[in-house]
């Protein structure tokens, strides 16, 4: 077994770059981006990545080096500090994301094939160099032609339910006449009616009403529909990894989440912040509690809605239709 020696000093630096940047999540080890292990010492830790860290370090691999040194610490602090502590990487979303919108797994097949490649390619001192800016290129992975295939092009209930929230969203923030505080009674209405509540879409709706977020705007539909999809699978992360984290109190497997995105950390931030009511901080306290009791009465005695995949199909193409009326 190969030994190797690494300072104090430098592993501290990496990981105060980690805490200052906030890339690191979890609902009660890290909920603001700022990781805590007390009490969940000695678990299997796993790290889930977005799809815009994923492709940086893919096109690291590749090319040797990136033409912006803060993503080079980014991408090397992330690498180091998992390997140090033992931590496993996973990509299965971001790959998933990436051969659904191809609808294709043969570009999601290869970058599959670069990713395991990684972790036997490189040594953490290599990571660690470029974590503390000594080094500001790795070695490039070459591939053999004969790759593993793989399928990530497969539906995701997820997703389609996301997308579906997406396009009423966008059709309801297109609505003039309505005030901002109206169109989320809408859309909470409209959720009750149709899918199952994320309390991620509910965050991001409140932001998005309140002007606290990016919002979409575009007269050309397939760009609106391309803003949709976007803004679906960074919600699809969430939601998904919930159905990992909610119980890992109880379980050996524990679920990070690593992301640079603004908004995603802003979505998951305040979902999570604990005392506050994402309507009070949205719309402000009088606007909020109001908000508040119609979500309650609306919610009261709710029966789920039966929810099968032609369902799902039919809300987006309906949601599809209205996108196209609102631009016409």
């Amino acid at each position: 077994m190969k030994i190797i020696r690494i300072s104090e000093q430098h592993v501290k630096e990496v990981t105060m770059f980690l805490l200052q940047n906030q890339l690191i999540f979890h609902p009660r080890i890290s909920p603001k981006g700022i990781p805590d292990f007390t009490n969940y010492y000695g678990r299997d830790y796993i790290l889930i990545l977005d799809r815009n860290i994923l492709t940086k370090l893919i096109d690291l691999c590749l090319q040797g080096t990136l033409n912006d040194r803060y993503l080079l610490k980014v991408i090397g602090s992330i690498m180091f500090w998992a390997e140090f502590n033992g931590v496993r990487i996973t990509a299965g979303i971001a790959l998933n994301e990436y051969a659904y919108n191809l609808n294709d797994d043969l570009k999601a097949s290869k970058e599959n094939n670069i990713f395991l490649e990684i972790f036997n390619f490189y040594s953490p001192l290599q990571w660690l160099d470029l974590a503390l800016g000594i080094r500001g290129t790795i070695p490039q992975i070459k591939l053999s032609k004969d790759l593993e295939s793989y399928k990530f092009n497969v539906e995701s209930d997820h997703y389609k339910m996301h997308y579906a929230e997406m396009l009423h969203l966008t059709f309801l923030l297109a609505k003039q006449e309505l005030k901002s505080t109206e169109k989320l009674i809408e859309f909470i209405t409209w959720n009750n009616d149709n899918l199952l509540f994320c309390q991620y879409t509910l965050v991001y709706a409140c932001l998005l009403f309140s002007r606290k977020i990016k919002q979409i705007s575009s007269k050309h539909f397939d760009e609106v529909l391309k803003k949709c999809r976007n803004q679906a699978w960074d919600l699809t992360y969430l939601s998904f990894w919930s159905t990992l984290y909610w119980n890992d109190n109880q379980t050996n497997e524990v679920f990070l989440f690593c992301t640079m995105d603004k908004d995603l950390k802003k979505i998951f931030a305040t979902t999570h912040e604990v005392n506050k009511n994402p309507f009070v901080e949205c719309f402000g306290k009088d606007k909020g509690l109001k908000i508040h009791s119609e979500y309650q009465k609306i919610v009261s005695n709710r029966v789920k809605p039966v929810i099968t995949n032609d369902i799902l199909n039919e809300l987006i193409q309906i949601g599809e239709e209205n996108i196209s009326k609102i631009l016409n």
